[in-house]
């Protein structure tokens, strides 16, 4: 069972979506939160995907994926978004949600950029196979690099926070996926991968993080509260 929530769909419903000129998508973005579906993506080895963003709203580290549309399931927003930011071709079913975020931006890419940005973003997780990890080809439109790191890399270093919350998440999501294919058997097994999710789910404190977004390419620098 995933921690992330489920797509339901009440009634029939047909997208209407449509392309916003950029000074109506510029109204949008200051009237509404945007909702995204974000990835981190694992290798075999456990390692956790992330790409060096050089745009707007989040110039660093970040997670692969962006905005939904109008009726696009969570999973099936990040089939589409993952073949144009990295070139892999993944069927929806193979993404499970594990965790969301609130989050706001100061910057934006659209004019005027300093209006910033809000979103909601459903995080989602699929295991990759070799040979689709040796295929990612990132978008340099959208990344300048990208990198595997362990998930105790995320949370020893300098990441912005909601990273490695739902790192964080990922983790417990797999613990848990671990005590319900224990079943009734092996007890003290049990409490001890149940011990180590309660532990992974203690929230984060909140205040100024440590982390600081900086790009020196976008001369940006900002705090994360």
């Amino acid at each position: 069972m995933a921690m992330g929530g489920f797509h339901f769909v009440t009634g029939p419903f047909t997208s209407h979506k449509s392309f916003l000129p950029d000074e109506q998508y510029a109204v949008a973005l200051d009237n509404f939160v945007k909702g995204c579906s974000d990835m981190l993506l694992t290798d075999s080895q456990g390692k956790i995907f992330l790409g060096y963003r050089t745009v707007f709203p989040q110039p660093d580290w970040w997670y692969v994926g962006g905005r939904m549309m109008p009726g696009e399931s969570p999973s099936a927003s990040c089939s589409r978004l993952l073949k144009r930011e990295l070139s892999l071709n993944l069927e929806p079913a193979r993404f499970v949600p594990f965790t969301y975020n609130s989050l706001v931006f100061g910057m934006r890419e659209q004019e005027p950029k300093d209006h910033g940005t809000c979103d909601i973003n459903v995080v989602l997780t699929a295991e990759l196979s070799d040979a689709e990890v040796a295929a990612i080809k990132f978008d340099p439109k959208e990344y300048g690099d990208m990198k595997w790191v362990t998930p105790e890399e995320i949370l020893a270093g300098k990441y912005h926070p909601a990273v490695q919350y739902s790192c964080r998440c990922l983790l417990a999501h797999q613990k848990l996926k671990e005590m319900q294919a224990c079943g009734g058997g092996d007890d003290a097994k049990l409490a001890g991968l149940a011990r180590e999710y309660c532990a992974l789910t203690i929230p984060p404190e909140f205040g100024v993080s440590e982390y600081k977004c900086v790009s020196a390419q976008r001369n940006y620098e900002c705090d994360v509260t």
